[in-house]
């Protein structure tokens, strides 16, 4: 969370309405979860473009699925569906997020605050190029806090009560500090969006 550009406190939910709810003053909130699902069969505009975007990195943007897939009850049941129809299958990671991207849809129609953003779009925008390292790597979380700091927001050592939880986790909420860059370029406006153009429902934003 940033407030006037500045690193604020970093918090663990267990729900993205409850998140939401924690942020009753802010401007903008960044969201790193798919708003808006394509037609069945089809890929989202967007994905493909964050994709080549981050270029590298392609592979930390996964395609959205359409609503008929995430109905079925498992992953493989809903590969079945897009075989049997003909339409791109979907990864496993996808599927596992589905009580997550059903969960966004009806709060971001409801609160116009409420953006997409991918943190591999956001930290490639920021830092002017593709990232090189994955964030799974020394490497690569060493670039990404430097990025950060470069746009003036410096995580420190201590996260409090949300730096208690598993340091994986830990490093995906810091590294999420960008979603709150790309949050406050949305709110001066300064915001660009994939595709470019677009509404604020159905495109990544940074």
């Amino acid at each position: 969370m940033l407030k006037n550009g500045q690193f604020v406190r970093v918090f663990v939910t267990p729900t993205i309405e409850t998140a939401v709810g924690e942020l009753p003053d802010a401007a903008a909130i960044g969201i790193d979860m798919p708003i808006g699902l394509p037609s069945a069969g089809e890929r989202r505009p967007a994905d493909l473009e964050a994709r080549t975007f981050v270029d590298p990195r392609r592979n930390s943007v996964f395609f959205t699925p359409s609503a008929e897939l995430l109905e079925e009850e498992t992953a493989a049941a809903a590969n079945v569906l897009a075989k049997a129809q003909g339409w791109p299958g979907l990864a496993a990671q996808s599927f596992a997020l589905k009580k997550q991207i059903l969960a966004v849809q009806p709060l971001a129609a409801a609160d116009e605050r409420i953006w997409e953003v991918r943190p591999e779009v956001s930290f490639a925008a920021a830092h002017g190029r593709p990232l090189k390292w994955p964030k799974s790597t020394w490497n690569g979380i060493s670039l990404r806090r430097q990025i950060l700091e470069r746009e003036g927001i410096v995580l420190p050592a201590d996260l409090g009560p949300g730096g208690a939880t598993d340091v994986s986790d830990v490093l995906d909420a810091a590294i999420a500090a960008i979603a709150a860059w790309s949050a406050r370029r949305i709110a001066t406006g300064e915001r660009h969006s994939l595709p470019a153009c677009s509404q604020r429902i159905g495109a990544i934003w940074r």
